[in-house]
């Protein structure tokens, strides 16, 4: 026998893309048994990775299927929302926004900054369905003062919107070692750690806290949430799960979408991280997925832009881009796309982002006090290596 705490039962083969592993029993399931499985718990959280589209289809898969067996009765609840977006996501679900409008409402680029595309089936099938979703992330100003002064140090308007915060769990604190260490940037010693810790115990009490306050509500009565957050807020059970159910003890799942992918592919992507031996299961669940980016699909016009004294303008253009092989310039100002005025940056990246490789595009500048409308085929731009 090889195994160990974090694999008890090690496959005999290399597992294969879209097997489903179920680590307490070395058990290989269909999608059906695993989904029977989830089925007997009130929160099943599901750690992603951010940047793997397949990941967000197992998300869909999951709220899909638990819907089905239990319409009206699933909540959603996403890290990629804060607090105060609470609002926005409401009327999204019941169908009050467009999608350009919900994206602007809930300054989607500025908060979390990954392409809405990754999640745009998930919400789809939300509004389609009237299937709550819940913004579990603290507010920014709150976030900020925590990692700037700690938790006893922030304002009383501040200290009203703080959650509770229990006892760091000591196998937490060693794996968030090691995850600081891996992050890129992360540079000083006790003091910066320290800063990093909070904010992460920060966001998983508060997720924990929104969890628990909507399951308690009448909207959330004899309902089960899947929560949608990176995969470190979950695994091993420490992060968010014991923290909701240190709140309110409720059956619980943990299912991981484990990345099978080439050395080239996880290349600059992947932390390298100097972890503990830790002497837990990473989840119930891993759903081996091959690697596939929105960046393979999506296309980009290769500029920046900057919003001046009510202006949309060009900052700088891309050498090879389809904007500069179309002739647009620095200081152009954009006025138009496909013939849809663009007066902020979610305008240009929404219509964009709607577009694919080989598709045509007409883009009205102004440049010099004279309007020109230029034609710009789209095409993949080769991504920059890492260094």
């Amino acid at each position: 026998m090889k195994g160990g705490p974090e694999m008890p039962y090690p496959p005999s083969v290399p597992p294969k893309v879209e097997e489903i592993l179920h680590l307490p029993t070395g058990l290989r399931l269909s999608i059906d048994g695993m989904i029977e499985m989830l089925s007997g718990a009130r929160l099943v959280s599901v750690g992603e990775t951010h940047d793997n589209l397949n990941d967000q289809r197992v998300e869909l898969t999951v709220v899909r299927e638990l819907h089905r067996r239990f319409p009206g009765k699933v909540a959603v609840g996403m890290e990629m929302f804060r607090e105060p977006q609470q609002a926005v996501l409401d009327r999204w679900v019941k169908g009050e926004l467009t999608e350009l409008e919900f994206l602007k409402a809930s300054k989607w680029y500025e908060t979390w900054g990954f392409d809405f595309g990754a999640y745009r089936d998930l919400l789809l099938f939300a509004r389609e369905n009237r299937i709550d979703v819940v913004a579990l992330n603290p507010p920014k100003d709150l976030q900020e003062a925590v990692r700037r002064t700690g938790v006893d140090n922030v304002t009383e308007d501040l200290r009203r919107k703080l959650p509770e915060i229990g006892e760091t769990d000591p196998w937490q604190y060693a794996v968030l070692r090691g995850v600081f260490g891996g992050h890129a940037g992360h540079g000083g010693g006790d003091e910066s750690f320290d800063s990093f810790l909070r904010v992460q115990l920060l966001w998983e009490e508060t997720m924990a806290r929104k969890v628990v306050d909507y399951l308690k509500s009448p909207r959330g009565e004899g309902k089960r949430m899947v929560t949608i957050t990176g995969g470190w807020h979950v695994k091993y059970g420490f992060g968010l799960p014991k923290k909701v159910v240190r709140r309110m003890p409720m059956p619980y799942a943990i299912l991981l979408p484990e990345e099978i992918s080439t050395p080239e592919q996880k290349e600059g992507r992947l932390m390298r991280v100097d972890l503990p031996e830790v002497p837990l299961l990473p989840a119930h669940f891993l759903w081996y997925v091959p690697y596939n980016s929105i960046e393979e699909k999506r296309v980009r016009m290769g500029i920046r832009m900057e919003e001046k004294d009510g202006r949309l303008l060009v900052e700088s253009v891309a050498k090879g881009s389809p904007a500069e092989k179309a002739g647009i310039a620095k200081g152009d100002e954009l006025l138009a796309l496909d013939g849809q005025p663009v007066k902020e940056p979610v305008d240009v990246l929404f219509r964009v982002s709607e577009k694919r490789d080989g598709d045509a595009a007409q883009v009205t500048v102004r440049r010099g006090g004279e309007e020109k409308t230029l034609p710009l085929t789209f095409f993949r731009m080769p991504k920059p290596k890492a260094h």
